[in-house]
């Protein structure tokens, strides 16, 4: 009996080995922990970026969809204009049309000064600004102002990974998991290691379903970051076969920050963050920043918090804490807040907002970015040719 028991102990301390030193040692292993980890721990976090959001109804209902809003603004501390600004906004957004409009009522103090109307279609974006003798610019980005997030089949839940476990389990066996000797050290200070992963060309067909896309004609890069305990500190997805240098990326303890980045022309370059603010549990909170580099060095910023509440009939959302910089120079702070909803049967979005954009000038963005203060100093003089709001203030 005793020799059976230690037969036993043998076995079971052999196999004990044999676990540890795969999961130490074989990337398949490892990442196939990670995921089970990911389905497990991380989603049920309220650090984790997406907690609580139903990402199929916010990608397919709302990002990818028709959808008009409403709200107020609030500006304050604009850059050589002594007083605040207020007003009504409203609008809508087709992603198909690839249209967008904003129409703005302001005030300063108690005097309503008019109205200042935004549009883009395209990659054009057009600002009409009636309040200022209807001056009217169009700015050619040359960059997609529409782009579409995955129109996702299912949510990306534990129900998900329990229903697939399979497909996962196939599909990690096939695609090619290399261990490097880069790591990634978290804001923690936990350190982990970088697998680079390569998704061979017509395999994960249960994974482009779920983002709803065709599988793509080409092999898939992608780097991921474990730490000792196989949970993901980092996901990193290489766009390069979009735009050379190109990525998107998750990071931190439980994945809570979100950040894309791509390099632009003439050595540009443009970064956004979305983090998940863990101090804020009544509701969905998120810090945000976008940081655009321009050839001669200068950075524009936008940040802000913004906060985020699904209602029976659409999404409250409020910006708040914002703040437009150059240099670290404030340019303008305020907030803005109101209310988002789907919209059947849409039609023109330009005509629903009574916009006649035929007469507007279009201006290459370059001409702009090579010298903003130039072009800033036109509109001034040409609205106070045209004006005389300016002067109630002087």
């Amino acid at each position: 009996m005793k020799k059976k028991l230690g037969i036993a102990l043998i076995i079971i301390f052999t196999v004990a080995i044999f676990i540890k030193a795969e999961l130490d040692f074989n990337p398949s292993v490892r990442v196939l922990a990670s995921v089970i980890n990911f389905s497990e721990s991380t989603l049920k976090s309220s650090d984790y970026l997406a907690y609580n959001i139903d990402l199929k109804d916010l990608f397919r209902n709302y990002t990818n969809a028709d959808i008009s809003y409403t709200g107020s603004a609030y500006i304050k501390k604009v850059k050589g204009f002594p007083y605040s600004i207020s007003g009504s906004i409203k609008g809508e957004r087709s992603s198909e049309q690839k249209k967008f409009s904003c129409k703005a009522d302001l005030d300063v103090l108690v005097l309503n000064i008019g109205k200042m109307d935004v549009y883009a279609e395209d990659d054009t974006i057009y600002l009409v600004a009636p309040m200022l003798g209807n001056i009217s610019y169009g700015f050619d980005t040359n960059e997609n102002l529409f782009l579409k997030a995955p129109n996702l089949n299912n949510d990306i839940n534990r129900e998900w990974f329990h229903n697939n476990k399979k497909n996962i389990f196939n599909f990690i066996r096939k695609i090619d998991i290399k261990k490097t000797d880069k790591t990634y050290t978290d804001e923690d200070g936990t350190k982990a290691t970088e697998f680079a992963v390569t998704i061979p060309k017509g395999e994960g067909d249960f994974i482009w379903e779920l983002l709803g896309m065709d599988a793509p004609d080409h092999d898939i890069k992608s780097y991921i970051y474990l730490d000792k305990f196989n949970h993901t500190r980092k996901l990193v997805f290489d766009l390069s076969y979009k735009r050379k240098g190109a990525y998107i990326s998750i990071y931190g303890k439980n994945l809570s920050t979100l950040e894309l980045f791509s390099p632009l022309p003439d050595n540009e370059q443009v970064i956004a963050t979305i983090k998940r603010d863990g101090n804020t549990t009544y509701t969905n909170a998120y810090i945000n920043n976008i940081t655009y580099t321009t050839t001669a060095g200068d950075k524009f910023t936008i940040d802000s918090g913004a906060l985020l509440n699904y209602v029976d009939d659409g999404i409250k959302m409020e910006l708040t804490d914002l703040v437009v910089a150059k240099n670290s120079t404030s340019l303008a702070e305020g907030y803005v807040k109101g209310k988002i909803k789907q919209v059947d049967n849409m039609g023109d979005v330009f005509k629903n907002a009574g916009a006649d954009l035929s007469h507007v000038d279009i201006i290459d963005w370059d001409e702009i970015k090579n010298d903003t203060a130039s072009f800033i100093d036109d509109v001034i003089s040409k609205a106070r040719d045209n004006v005389d709001i300016f002067d109630i203030f002087d």
